[in-house]
């Protein structure tokens, strides 16, 4: 499970608009074979090609299962060619990781603190200002607090702090639209659909056979959570093309991956939906994950990193949430 807060990962990304325009006709269903077969060779380079790549994959999720006309109704008002920003960013940091050498790291700093949390922490998280936001928003919704932590267990402070993490307590979203991006990942399965980032890439053009081959996994991917998001705002009333989200279509405030929201999702008020982007919801459903994932009363500070670090695999992620409820729990 991929977590990762948006303001360390959505840095200077754009959000291009969606808008309305008229139904078109999905073709009658072709073998999924051939379908895959065009779409990885597809660049977009003309309405008609990006069109029929959009059809494709309708008729790709309408065989897997999804709601025909409700497929067929999102895609229709899709009117833009798919993105290279989401897959772009996958190949550079992949393609960084694996073929740039990286400078020697500098042996850390010592960190002191007064609370018992290891460190680091997210620069400018761990504060009293911050800290106050955080008891605000739990009075505020005092009722959807109280009943994650009496059927979870997770302590309102941690629920809190891992909310204010994420997307500044709702303040901060993403500024992308999940279903487009996830869509536009799907169908981007070969450098000459990015040849915009591959020309940055240092010796990208002997490593071809590489990045064509982490981009078909990492579109299979993209084309699961798709599936996933998809279902989960048919079953919830809710207009895919309005769900902000990250460039990787995490989503609500508790950016969960849409492939989670069905296993750890949870209908915090009882309105018979589960809205990430609603507090009681949100709250119950990631104190949900929290527990079914270890958490528990009386862990030591190591186990509840070793938890948190299953929502985002970082320390610094885990102990910064961890400081930050200890200094919500400390105020007068």
């Amino acid at each position: 499970m991929r977590f990762l807060p948006l303001h360390s990962i959505v840095l200077g990304l754009l959000i291009l608009p969606l808008s309305a325009c008229t139904h078109t006709v999905v073709p009658t269903p072709q073998d999924p074979g051939r379908m895959e077969s065009s779409l990885e060779g597809d660049t977009f380079s003309s309405a008609s090609s990006w069109q029929k790549t959009w059809r494709q994959l309708s008729v790709k999720l309408q065989k897997d299962g999804l709601d025909k006309n409700f497929t067929r109704d999102v895609f229709a008002r899709l009117d833009m060619p798919p993105s290279p920003v989401p897959m772009g960013i996958k190949v550079k940091e992949l393609y960084t990781n694996a073929f740039i050498p990286r400078p020697k790291a500098r042996p850390p700093k010592s960190f002191e603190t007064k609370l018992g949390i290891p460190g680091p922490w997210f620069k400018g998280v761990v504060t009293t200002k911050n800290a106050k936001l955080c008891r605000e928003f739990m009075n505020k919704h005092a009722v959807a607090f109280a009943r994650a932590e009496l059927n979870y267990g997770v302590p309102s402070e941690v629920a809190a702090a891992l909310l204010f993490v994420e997307t500044r307590l709702g303040g901060y979203l993403g500024k992308h639209n999940a279903f487009y991006m996830l869509a536009s990942m799907a169908v981007t399965r070969s450098p000459e659909a990015i040849p915009e980032y591959t020309a940055k890439l240092a010796g990208a053009d002997q490593h071809l056979p590489w990045i064509r081959g982490k981009m078909e996994l990492k579109a299979d991917w993209a084309y699961k959570e798709l599936k996933a998001l998809l279902a989960y705002c048919h079953a919830n009333r809710i207009d895919p093309l309005k769900v902000k989200g990250s460039v990787y279509g995490a989503i609500g405030l508790c950016q969960f991956m849409p492939s989670n929201i069905s296993r750890y999702g949870v209908d915090g008020n009882g309105d018979g939906i589960i809205d990430l982007f609603q507090v009681d919801d949100a709250v119950s459903s990631l104190s949900n994950y929290l527990r079914r994932n270890g958490w528990k009363s009386g862990l030591s500070v190591q186990r509840q990193t070793r938890v948190l670090r299953t929502y985002n695999a970082m320390d610094i992620y885990a102990h910064t949430i961890l400081a930050l409820a200890k200094t919500i729990r400390q105020l007068p």
